[in-house]
């Protein structure tokens, strides 16, 4: 049995905000739920192959599917799982919109994280339908009842100025959350008043990443800096999947059982096969699709090793490389973004340890990761 599948689910692409950088184009967006047999294929199948899994409910808008199509979900999760049932978790990733007290129960009692993407009130026309007071009020509630969540914000050209408020406005409500590039592909490919440009993003990411390094009252790890401050001490974790082997190790599933090797937009040549007509998870992984995704990730990576972050960076995101121009070469965007963020948190860690600074001015997350690996070397410490 093999160690651990992470399993991307997408109920439906549809989306009730009319977010403006979906993976997904509108003309794919037809309203198609995922049956719950589908759902109940692919953990079986994932069951008898994997010792653990971990599925992340997205889309589009997954809770579109409905408050039962997760009760009926998580049921076969018991039964396929039993008294093991904690080798299996879940994160369901919402707009917040269709968040509701009994669902968010139901979510705690299960054990669910709740990812919300949300940019506190700084999505500058991003999420055209989004209700801001709704979901603040969601996220007041998690916070106050001890829930598990945390929160994606998506930065474009028109809120890469906010930056800095949104991590204040975050961290005064010690909520966790989650940096995020809209990048150019899928309804971002139709809106171009919403594309970064690489060098202004790694210099507004490096802006906040200082703050909070040297913020010593934070109680958040803010992403991704917090994940690429560790590879940083020792090497990525596959939680940070667009930096470590993914391949072999994510499957995503789409509303019909079509599986790819990525829940970002790939071609139909990559296509893996669908759940309803295999037999087994190996199986997809045999498949023409995933031959091809694996061979072109393969000559990008032997590509960049020569480059001085490939330890912290593996060769970037393959489906980031295909949207760009080519997956069997390194990206625009990703690359000249990664190439910045990476060498600077690089140099500031080491800056801490070569010149032994007083870790009391940095903050927690910092302070335990410095001296984790002071004390061990060798540690590897995913987060």
């Amino acid at each position: 049995m093999k160690p651990f599948l992470s399993v991307i689910m997408k109920p439906t692409l549809s989306c009730n905000a009319h977010c403006r950088h979906c993976y997904h184009r509108p003309s794919e967006c037809d309203g198609t739920v995922m049956d719950v047999s589908t759902a109940e294929n692919v953990i079986r199948m994932v069951r008898a192959e994997y010792d653990s899994a971990r599925y992340m409910w997205t889309g589009g808008e997954p809770l579109l599917a409905g408050e039962r199509f997760f009760r009926k979900v998580y049921a076969c999760q018991k039964e396929a799982y039993g008294k093991a049932i904690g080798r299996c978790g879940n994160t369901i990733q919402t707009n917040g919109l269709l968040l509701n007290p009994r669902f968010m129960e139901f979510c705690r009692d299960s054990r669910i994280n709740v990812g919300v993407s949300f940019e506190a009130g700084y999505d500058r026309g991003l999420r055209p339908d989004i209700d801001r007071a709704k979901v603040e009020s969601a996220l007041s509630t998690m916070s106050k009842k001890g829930h598990m969540f945390s929160v994606m914000v998506s930065i474009h050209a028109g809120n890469i100025g906010d930056m800095n408020r949104i991590y204040h406005h975050y961290r005064d409500r010690n909520i966790a959350f989650y940096f995020n590039p809209v990048l150019r592909m899928g309804c971002g490919l139709d809106n171009q008043d919403l594309w970064l440009d690489p060098k202004e993003y790694a210099e507004a990411c490096i802006q906040v990443y200082d703050e909070w390094l040297k913020d010593a009252k934070t109680n958040i790890p803010v992403l991704p800096f917090y994940q690429y401050l560790r590879a940083s001490l020792s090497e990525p974790n596959i939680s940070d999947c667009a930096h470590s082997s993914c391949l072999t190790r994510w499957i995503s599933v789409d509303p019909n059982g079509d599986v790819y090797p990525c829940s970002k937009p790939c071609p139909p040549e990559y296509r893996m096969g669908n759940v309803n007509e295999v037999d087994s998870i190996a199986e997809l992984f045999e498949s023409e699709g995933f031959r091809k995704m694996l061979i072109g990730s393969i000559e990008r990576r032997n590509t960049c090793k020569t480059c001085p972050i490939f330890s912290q960076c593996a060769g970037g995101c393959s489906v980031d490389a295909m949207s760009e121009g080519d997956i069997t070469k390194p990206g625009f965007f990703s690359c000249e973004y990664y190439k910045t963020l990476f060498q600077h948190i690089r140099d500031s860690i080491t800056e801490i340890i070569d010149g032994k600074k007083d870790l009391a001015d940095y903050n927690r997350f910092v302070r335990d990761a410095v001296i984790g690996k002071l004390t061990n070397p060798n540690i590897v410490t995913p987060f």
